[in-house]
C-alpha cells in the first residue's frame, strides 16, 4: 500500500484513512518516528513496541518474588540486626 501525502505549513502529515483504519491508529495515540541514514522515514505505533516490551518483562518476571531477591534478604538481614 503506498500513498502521497502532503507536508502542510506547520510541518504536518494526515496519513489518509485506509492507513488509519487497517493500523488501529486513533486520535492521541503516539507513535514513533525514525529516520534511517538511507532517509527512509520509519513509522512505529508505540503501543505495539510497548506490549512487546511488556511481555518479555511478563514472562521474565512471571515467578519472581521480592522476598527471594538476594537485595532484599541482605536488607531484611540488616534491619533485624539493627546494623546500620
Amino acid at each position: 500500500m503506498e500513498y502521497v501525502v502532503s507536508i502542510d505549513e506547520r510541518g504536518r502529515i494526515v496519513l489518509p484513512a485506509e492507513v488509519r483504519r487497517r493500523l488501529g491508529l486513533k486520535s492521541k495515540r503516539k507513535v514513533l518516528i525514525r529516520v534511517r541514514d538511507d532517509g527512509v522515514i520509519e513509522l512505529i505505533i508505540m503501543d505495539k513496541i510497548y506490549n512487546d516490551i511488556a511481555r518479555v518483562f511478563e514472562e521474565k518476571f512471571k515467578n519472581w518474588r521480592e522476598e527471594d531477591h538476594e537485595a532484599s534478604k541482605l536488607l531484611l538481614r540488616v534491619m533485624k540486626s539493627g546494623d546500620r
